[in-house]
C-alpha cells in the first residue's frame, strides 16, 4: 500500500475517533442523530452540487437503487450506534464496533467482491479482532449470559451486544459502499452526501412529534453537532478514496487506529474503567494494522 494513502486512512482515524467522542457526549438518540443529518446535508450540499455540475451523474437505475441502498444501512449504522453509547461506555461499544466491522468486512470482500487476501492479511484480521474483543472484555461466558461479572455489570453486556451489532452494520455500509466506488463507479462524494438526506427523512415523522426536545438538544449541544457534521464525512470520505486505489480488506482494518484512540478518550475524559486492558487489547490492533499494511 502507498505510504499517501495510509497516511489518508490514518488521519480519517483520528478524526473518526474525535467525533465518536463528542457524541457519545449528546443525548437524544434519533432527535440528535435526525438533526446531524440535517446539519450533514446542508455542509455537503455545496460540494455536491459542484461535482454534478461538473462531472454530472450517470443516473442509471442501479446506481440510484445502490445510493438509496446505502442511504439505508449508514442510517442503521447510526441509530445502532447511538443506542449502544445510550446503554453502554465509548471503550466498550467504541473498539467493539470498529474491531468486528473490519474482521467482517475483509471476508465479506473476499466471499463478494472478489478481492485476493493473503495468509498475513487474515493474520492481521484475526489479531484487529481480538484485540477488539479483549478491549470489550468479550468471552463466551459472557455471550451465554454465565458470566458472573457480566450479570452484574448490565452496562457492559449491553455495551458488547450494541458493540457487535454496530460492526456488523459497518461491515455491511463498508463492502456495500466499496461496490459503489469500484465497480458502479459512483464518486465517493455521492455515496457519503446521499446518505444523510436518506437519515433525515427517514427520521422527519419521530423529529416533528418530538419538537420540543428536538430544539432543547440543540440548544444544548449546537456547536458539538456542527463540529460532528463538519469532520464526519470527511472522515469517511477520506476511506472512499483510499478504497479506489487499495483493497477494502486493508483500507478498512487500517482506519481502526481510531480504536485506540476512542479507548484513551473513554479513559481520560470520561472516567472509564479497566484502561490496562484495553490498552493490551489496543496493542493487538496495532499488531494487525501493520500485518495489514506491510502485508
Amino acid at each position: 500500500m502507498p505510504i499517501s494513502i495510509l497516511l489518508l486512512v490514518l488521519l480519517s482515524s483520528f478524526i473518526h475517533a474525535g467525533w465518536n467522542y463528542l457524541s457519545k457526549t449528546i443525548p437524544g438518540g434519533p432527535l440528535y442523530i435526525w438533526l446531524l443529518a440535517v446539519v450533514m446535508s446542508v455542509i455537503l450540499l455545496p460540494a455536491s452540487a459542484w461535482y454534478l455540475w461538473r462531472y454530472g451523474f450517470d443516473w442509471t437505475t442501479p446506481n440510484i437503487v445502490a445510493l438509496f441502498v446505502t442511504g439505508i444501512l449508514h442510517t442503521a449504522y447510526f441509530m445502532v450506534l447511538q443506542k449502544g453509547y445510550e446503554e453502554g461506555d465509548l471503550s466498550v461499544v467504541y473498539p467493539l464496533a470498529r474491531g468486528m466491522g473490519p474482521v467482517f468486512s475483509g471476508f465479506g470482500a473476499f466471499l463478494f467482491l472478489g478481492e485476493a487476501i493473503s495468509v498475513q492479511d487474515i493474520f492481521g484480521l484475526l489479531c484487529v479482532g481480538a484485540g477488539a474483543m479483549v478491549i470489550g472484555g468479550f468471552s463466551i461466558k459472557r455471550i451465554l449470559g454465565k458470566d458472573p461479572i457480566a450479570q452484574r455489570d448490565d452496562r457492559l453486556t449491553k455495551g458488547i451486544y450494541y458493540g457487535i451489532a454496530t460492526g456488523f452494520l459497518i461491515s455491511c455500509y463498508t463492502i456495500y459502499d466499496g461496490y459503489c466506488v469500484k465497480v458502479l463507479a459512483i464518486a465517493p462524494i455521492f455515496v457519503e452526501y446521499t446518505a444523510h438526506p436518506m437519515r433525515l427523512l427517514l427520521l422527519m415523522p419521530h423529529a416533528l412529534k418530538n419538537r420540543a426536545e428536538v430544539k432543547a438538544i440543540w440548544l444544548g449541544h449546537w456547536f458539538k453537532i456542527l463540529v460532528i457534521g463538519m469532520v464526519s464525512p470527511l472522515a469517511f470520505i477520506l476511506v472512499l478514496y483510499a478504497m479506489k486505489s487499495a483493497p477494502v480488506h486493508v483500507v478498512a482494518p487500517i482506519r481502526e487506529l481510531s480504536i485506540v484512540i476512542g479507548v484513551l478518550l473513554g479513559a481520560k475524559l470520561l472516567a472509564e474503567e479497566q484502561m490496562k486492558v484495553r490498552l493490551i487489547g489496543s496493542g493487538l490492533i496495532l499488531l494487525g494494522i501493520v500485518l495489514l499494511a506491510f502485508g
